[in-house]
């Protein structure tokens, strides 16, 4: 891992992102070798021994390397940001070395800027843990703002994006929870971050995880709320990329905010892109309030990343921050929950079966993995992920089960018709988006409505017959049969799911049972109805009809 500074590119040129408003560089690194004409060669020199001295502080927005700022020796330039410079610098009365934010000549020259530099400064120093960039000291020498802070030897995240691709899930579990832990120690102290992404979080060389760059913080006794800096200073509070509905919006936000701005981050680490992307700011700031993102399992293109994890964050993502976790501790208790003794090896769903493809006909070939499960992560912040050797689990072998009562379902959104309504189901996949298509669409006495309702609960019935919920696939089956509504055809078929579903429960009387209603039907049919046989043989092979005990017909 390379040593580089957090929020930071290594020139002016690599500073700007186009997706960013407004870039701010946090605490900076000290660059491995640094000997160009930007450094200082020697970083622990103290100048009593024949050293040079240090040059006089210039007041231009020249480099300040060689300079000293107060009791700080300048070291290195480490890069520029959208309202301060990052050096690389020696605290000469404590001989360690430290990074120094200083704040432009340029800017500072506006009240404005000052206060927000300051207000970083504030909300940082209130937070001592090891998850957040310490904060040393915050003054001002020869008309320069400065903030020395921690020196992190490390890289941040969105560097570690551009050099080594996306993260592994074991990974992903390590920066979620030390985010979430930085997140949880400034919601205690009424601090709101409001500019969580990947550059204002570092990766240290011994693993360690810090948020940085707490610019835009909100105070809990700020009273500006979301739109001051906006209308004075005439700065877009956030990077859009990664900024909440409410925050985009311009709306008061709270660390449920940071929350979402999280998950968009785990999104990016783990898929190589965010869920939203966009030229124009105000395009994305649309696509946070409006879109919903595409799978993350299928944009990473693996199936690596356990289903528990992909649900948590789906959870952060929730436009409305009262769907999202309430809080960053709510978040850690759902990474570090006790109940253990549920844990079970992870089981990945099925696909869809092949006669069931033929009756969707329009369900994606690749279905969205969407069953929840939850883990336990033991004392993740003190036992490295990689200790499975001494018995620890890695993400994708456990599963907690508990987790889907715990995030709830995604909310299926409502479309214009019942046939756009189910075209949503089948691109989802799961059991709200099957379910939504009788609770938005009622049939009445509509048989157009009655067919999508009847065959929504086929495909209910088959999906809980592959995640093994066989009391539940029973019960939608029995509920259709039932149903002085459901067509003949539909019948058929929903006896045949009887039998696969005794079968899966290997009651030999109740297979039967399944299997002599399913003939007495189909013999009842098959001289009247010639439609439904001909689905009823689409949807079942000559095979699969021998296994429901339907006996081919003999040769003439």
């Amino acid at each position: 891992m390379n040593k580089t500074a957090p929020n930071d590119d290594s020139s002016d040129e690599h500073s700007r992102n186009d997706d960013t408003i407004e870039t701010r560089h946090a605490s900076g690194q000290q660059r491995a070798g640094a000997t160009n004409d930007d450094s200082v060669a020697d970083s622990g020199a103290d100048n009593d021994s024949g050293a040079a001295e240090p040059k006089p502080l210039p007041l231009s927005t020249a480099s300040l390397v060689g300079s000293r700022l107060a009791g700080y020796l300048i070291l290195s330039r480490l890069g520029r940001g959208g309202m301060a410079d990052v050096y690389a610098a020696r605290d000469m009365a404590l001989e360690r070395d430290v990074a120094i934010k200083v704040l432009r000549p340029d800017l500072a020259r506006d009240r404005d800027y000052i206060t927000r530099f300051r207000r970083e400064a504030k909300a940082a120093a209130k937070l001592n843990h090891s998850n957040i960039v310490q904060i040393y000291e915050v003054g001002e020498d020869a008309s320069r703002h400065y903030i020395a802070q921690e020196l992190i030897s490390g890289q941040n995240l969105r560097e570690y994006l551009e050099r080594s691709g996306v993260v592994d899930p074991e990974q992903a579990i390590e920066i979620l929870y030390g985010v979430a832990s930085a997140l949880d120690a400034a919601a205690i102290e009424g601090i709101t971050h409001r500019d969580i992404k990947p550059e204002n979080i570092m990766w240290s060389k011994a693993g360690s995880v810090k948020v940085a760059d707490f610019g835009l913080a909100r105070l809990g006794d700020d009273v500006d709320g979301s739109r001051a800096d906006l209308t004075q200073a005439g700065l877009t509070l956030g990077t859009p990329r990664y900024m909440s509905p409410e925050q985009v919006q311009g709306r008061p936000v709270d660390p449920r905010s940071d929350l979402y701005s999280l998950g968009v981050t785990m999104y990016h680490l783990l898929s190589g892109r965010p869920p939203f992307e966009a030229d124009d700011p105000l395009a994305l700031a649309f696509a946070h309030v409006n879109e919903t993102p595409k799978p993350l399992d299928r944009v990473r293109g693996d199936k690596d990343v356990p289903e528990w994890l992909i649900a948590i964050i789906a959870k952060l993502l929730r436009k409305d921050p009262s769907e999202r976790f309430q809080s960053p501790g709510e978040l850690l208790d759902a990474l570090t929950g006790d109940d253990a003794a549920q844990r079970s090896n992870t089981r990945r769903l099925a696909g869809a079966a092949t006669a069931t493809a033929r009756l969707q006909r329009v369900a994606d070939e690749e279905k969205r993995n969407r069953a929840r499960g939850r883990k336990r992560l033991f004392a993740l912040s003190l036992v490295p992920i990689l200790a499975v050797g001494l018995g620890i689990a890695t993400a994708s072998q456990v599963k907690r089960p508990t987790v889907s009562e715990l995030l709830g379902p995604d909310p299926v959104p409502q479309r214009g018709s019942i046939e756009e309504q189910y075209l949503e189901a089948a691109e989802r996949d799961d059991v709200q988006g099957w379910k939504a298509i009788e609770t938005y669409f009622p049939p009445g006495d509509s048989a157009v409505m009655q067919a999508y309702v009847s065959k929504a609960k086929l495909q209910l019935a088959r999906l809980y017959l592959e995640q093994n919920r066989i009391a539940e696939a029973d019960a939608t089956l029995v509920e259709l049969l039932n149903s002085p509504t459901t067509d003949r055809k539909y019948r058929l078929i929903a006896l045949a799911r009887r039998v696969q579903a005794a079968k899966q429960t290997g009651d030999k009387l109740r297979v039967d049972e399944a299997k002599r209603q399913l003939k007495a039907a189909y013999a009842d049919i098959k001289s009247s109805n010639a439609a439904a046989i001909n689905l009823f043989e689409a949807m079942f092979s000559g095979r699969e009809r021998l296994d429901l005990g339907i006996e081919p017909e003999p040769a003439e």
